[in-house]
């Protein structure tokens, strides 16, 4: 079998490339890394330069769409007589995908749809002449790979077309670490309780509410700060008292930064965005073996639902800044730990994918999930 995957370079403030990020870089370098022959075509949205590279096997192409060296490859692909793909797998967005299915039907190969996101929720996202272009590729696709359980419920035709592929976790990466060492190769201060928040800062991921909590706490006589990190947005003070803001932490410095925290939050408010989403900073918490101060939305109940049931009574209302600080100082005292649902590692959610997509010779795709 032979495959191309089709990815966005740049997503979620991360490049998938130097940082090995996400399922875009993570699928096709555990498949290539299992000997099945496979390409990473990235698609880059910033940049000006070509890349052309191998990891491990993995042979990577970066192209920029600035410079139209993307569509030069996008019909030269079409085209190709040569080392045909069997497989087009196209992740990150619906333009993504239509190139990359318009290559899938001028080759023959197969179309795969990797849904990670409500792709429609986009602020990119534009009808083409009137189509709707998410539901054209879903319903287009020979077969749909989904993030999350809210999409998979929402869009999903039937098991024998449709595969639950959850945002999984480096295991070997994000770790339980020494939380005073931790501090120290940061600088932070050792004895103050520290609840962290690391990713997007858009308004319905919460983080306003987060503030507000923190400073509710307090005014209030609680000793606690907030460590943040992530992309500025306008209209966020991330300056105020008891914020010690860090900018957009490298990724490869994630798991110290994680491990420094006494709490990790999650306090998302309810959009049809973030419900449907499969936040992978939920499962690199649990891994890392710190509490979770979260709450109760989909983008948890749905895709973690014993570690919700678990928290039940520890998780805040989506928008309610006065609940979030309940919670906060809950888990201070009672510092609640989830475990990990099973294979969430890449290499066991990539290996499944494989055998459900047929990759892999001498398996028949089984008729279960990925996570149950």
């Amino acid at each position: 079998m032979s495959v191309l995957f089709i990815g966005k370079r740049f997503y979620t403030d991360r490049d998938a490339l130097r940082e090995k990020y996400g399922r875009i870089f993570q699928l096709p370098w555990h498949w290539s890394s299992a000997g099945i022959h496979t390409r990473l075509w990235l698609v880059d949205y910033h940049g000006h330069k070509s890349v052309h590279e191998r990891d491990n096997g993995l042979e990577i192409i970066s192209t920029p769409v600035r410079n139209l060296s993307v569509f030069r490859r996008w019909i030269a692909q079409s085209f190709a007589r040569k080392d045909k793909p069997n497989v087009v797998v196209a992740s990150g967005d619906c333009y993504i995908g239509l190139m990359a299915y318009w290559i899938a039907r001028s080759l023959r190969a197969r179309f795969v749809f990797d849904v990670y996101d409500k792709y429609d929720e986009f602020g990119g996202y534009r009808r083409l002449a009137g189509v709707d272009l998410f539901r054209y590729l879903l319903s287009r696709a020979d077969m749909r790979l989904f993030a999350s359980r809210g999409l998979m419920h929402d869009f999903a035709a039937g098991a024998e077309r449709d595969i639950l592929v959850p945002n999984g976790v480096d295991m070997q990466r994000f770790v339980p670490g020494n939380q005073r060492e931790s501090r120290r190769a940061i600088g932070l201060p050792e004895d103050t309780l520290l609840v962290g928040y690391f990713g997007g800062m858009e308004p319905d991921r919460g983080v306003g509410d987060l503030i507000d909590a923190i400073q509710e706490l307090r005014s209030g006589g609680v000793d606690v700060e907030l460590l943040l990190g992530g992309k500025e947005v306008l209209g966020l003070d991330v300056h105020r008292s008891g914020i010690r803001y860090l900018g957009n932490v490298p990724y490869d410095r994630m798991p110290t930064t994680l491990a420094s925290c006494d709490l990790l939050a999650v306090p998302y408010r309810r959009s049809a965005f973030m419900d449907s989403g499969a936040s992978n900073k939920i499962a690199e918490a649990i891994a890392c073996r710190r509490p979770l101060v979260a709450t109760r939305t989909p983008n948890l109940v749905a895709n973690f639902p014993d570690q919700a049931e678990r928290l039940t009574k520890l998780l805040a209302l989506p928008g309610d800044s006065s609940d979030l600080a309940r919670v906060i100082l809950a888990q201070s005292v009672q510092r609640v730990l989830v475990d990990m649902p099973a294979a969430m590692s890449w290499e066991d959610i990539s290996m499944h994918t494989a055998q459900r997509l047929s990759l892999v010779r001498g398996l028949s795709p089984s008729n279960e999930n990925v996570v149950e």
